[in-house]
């Protein structure tokens, strides 16, 4: 199935990449990164890592659009930090490295063009991406889903705040073992690991400027 979906990404890129003779909208993204699993169930923005990469967005028209994420995110947990009896007993602390490659749909909830100053929308991101991480030698996958808000502060220049969860398909990410002992149990082998990422991306249009379609476009210069 990994190696399925896997090969279903890179075909979507090659031909997406084809279909539109390189017209991204490329950029840089920077931010946080944290873990939510078996240590840290609930708690938001619970040890902080630091996520950076490269994205690269193609708009659609003024309301939708995708982008191709290649990200490099640090996640860590330590069982001391929470005031539970059991996890003070497993006393298990971790720190992984996570590389991903994804492609995410965008919807705006107003239109938006990068091409018209002051231009801003909120939008909502979802997709999937695949990842690579220390904890593992193989690859696994994730689906991000997110919000976010995009502001142009002038042309072709668009800034992204985004906050997204990505659920993954391993429990190995907190470097736990997936087996139970008569002393006590390392991992909860039915739940999957997360991690979250909220960051600023800053991408620069360089493409000749689009003829937006009146039906979608109310601002125009």
């Amino acid at each position: 199935m990994k190696k399925f979906l896997f090969i279903s990404l890179i075909l979507i890129l090659t031909s997406d990449i084809k279909a539109q003779n390189f017209n991204f909208e490329p950029g840089i993204t920077l931010g946080s990164s944290y873990y939510l699993g078996d240590i840290n169930h609930t708690k938001q923005f619970y040890s902080p890592g630091i996520a950076f990469g490269l994205t690269f967005r193609q708009s659609l028209n003024d309301y939708y659009a995708y982008k191709i994420n290649i990200l490099r995110a640090k996640i860590t947990g330590n069982d001391l930090d929470f005031n539970n009896i059991y996890q003070i007993t497993r006393a298990h602390s971790f720190s992984n490295t996570i590389y991903e490659i994804g492609i995410q749909g965008e919807f705006n909830f107003n239109t938006f063009n990068s091409y018209v100053k002051n231009s801003s929308a909120p939008y909502i991101t979802a997709g999937i991406a695949f990842v690579i991480s220390n904890s593992f030698s193989s690859y696994t996958a994730s689906i991000p889903i997110g919000i976010g808000y995009k502001y142009s502060p002038s042309k072709r220049l668009t800034l992204s705040a985004e906050w997204s969860f990505r659920p993954s398909f391993s429990d190995r990410l907190d470097l736990l073992v997936p087996l139970e002992t008569t002393n006590k149990q390392i991992t909860k082998q039915k739940n999957t690991d997360w991690y979250s990422i909220a960051g600023i991306t800053v991408t620069y249009n360089i493409r000749t400027e689009k003829k937006w379609c009146p039906a979608y476009s109310k601002n125009k210069n």
